[in-house]
């Protein structure tokens, strides 16, 4: 685990199945997998997930578990944007 240069958040780093490294934040959560989803989470085999989180009732064994890439949530992020 490390921290984000940006906002001092714990983060853990998880490779990607194209072998970049990915900063996400280190709690998992239940993800609804959806083809066309909005949003993407990061397994821990470093498959991209698109898809919701789930909601507080449909959480289980049901669901599949990822996480939320880190500049989703950090509030410097546009600092490390690529442009």
């Amino acid at each position: 685990m490390s921290l984000c240069r940006g906002c001092g958040a714990s983060i853990e780093w998880i490779r990607t199945t194209a072998g970049r490294s990915m900063p996400v934040d280190p709690e998992p959560v239940f993800i609804v997998e959806e083809d066309g989803g909005r949003e993407r989470f990061i397994t821990d085999e470093g498959e991209v997930v698109a898809g919701r989180r789930a909601l507080p009732e449909e959480e289980g064994p049901a669901c599949a578990v990822g996480f939320v890439p880190h500049w989703k949530t950090c509030p410097a992020a546009d600092r490390f944007r690529r442009r």
